[in-house]
């Protein structure tokens, strides 16, 4: 809980000096934007961890090949790279690059998955 205090009290004392900035000079505003965005992330990386571990333990406890479940957590990763530099796109303004990167993304994670969809191919062949 301490940590989404901090994440939003800098969230909003970064959009404060953001939109104050924005009004002299936009490039400084969207960089700040971008530091403070990037600031909030590393706040949840201890979060982010422990939720790794857990899930690898409970992946262990449940004896899930590794080949079945590192695909569905780097699509997870995928998605919140994506939404986030889309976000920060779309704050500057530039929507073409968002949808570009959001493109990318959805590349990327299908990408990603082929090994799943391969075993599963496999499977299913095996039964046919």
């Amino acid at each position: 809980m301490d940590v989404l205090f901090k994440a939003a009290g800098l969230a909003i004392a970064g959009l404060a000096l953001t939109v104050l900035l924005k009004k002299e000079t936009p490039e400084l505003g969207m960089l700040l934007a971008l530091f403070v965005s990037c600031a909030v992330l590393m706040l949840c990386f201890d979060l982010l961890r422990d939720v790794l571990g857990f899930m690898l333990d409970m992946i262990d406890l449940a004896g899930l090949p590794d080949d079945t479940v590192t695909p569905v957590i780097k699509t997870s990763c995928v998605a919140i790279v994506t939404k986030i530099t889309a976000d920060i796109c779309r704050d500057a303004k530039e929507t073409g690059i968002a949808t570009g990167i959001e493109t990318a993304g959805a590349v990327v994670g299908l990408y990603v998955v082929l090994p799943l969809f391969q075993s599963l191919l496999d499977m299913m062949k095996s039964l046919l």
